[in-house]
């Protein structure tokens, strides 16, 4: 028997560690998350290198697919980031980057990098 799915959120950014901590955690003898998925707030973009070694680390015994999604404030760019990186048992497979902000109506909305349109625009100046 196997735990299929183990999931852990967090919205303070200074309990990041130990989110990471609980998705990688002994569980009951026999009892294995193949996909874990952790959600957390982190105070900014440099904490995420240091994350994931810790995420490779830890992976590295548990040997599970693992998709780590971090949520930012951007300060430069007023707005929040979001990064998600998938991880399977041999490392880190694949990332992508999206953005998160209210439009004119104060409604939220995300959507990827390459799909916001003030960045198509600074990038193709």
């Amino acid at each position: 028997m196997y735990l299929a799915l183990h999931l852990e959120r967090e919205n303070v950014w200074n309990k990041d560690v130990d989110t990471i901590e609980k998705l990688f955690s002994l569980t009951e003898e026999g009892y294995v998350p193949h996909n874990v998925i952790g959600i957390q707030y982190i105070e900014s973009p440099e904490r995420i290198d240091f994350l994931n070694d810790l995420v490779i680390q830890k992976n590295a015994v548990q040997k599970s697919n693992a998709l780590m999604v971090y949520r930012y404030y951007d300060n430069e760019l007023h707005l929040e980031r979001v990064c998600a990186y998938y991880f399977t048992p041999t490392g880190l497979n694949e990332v992508r980057t999206a953005i998160c902000t209210q439009d004119e109506s104060g409604y939220w909305f995300m959507c990827f990098d390459e799909e916001y349109a003030p960045f198509k625009t600074t990038k193709s100046l």
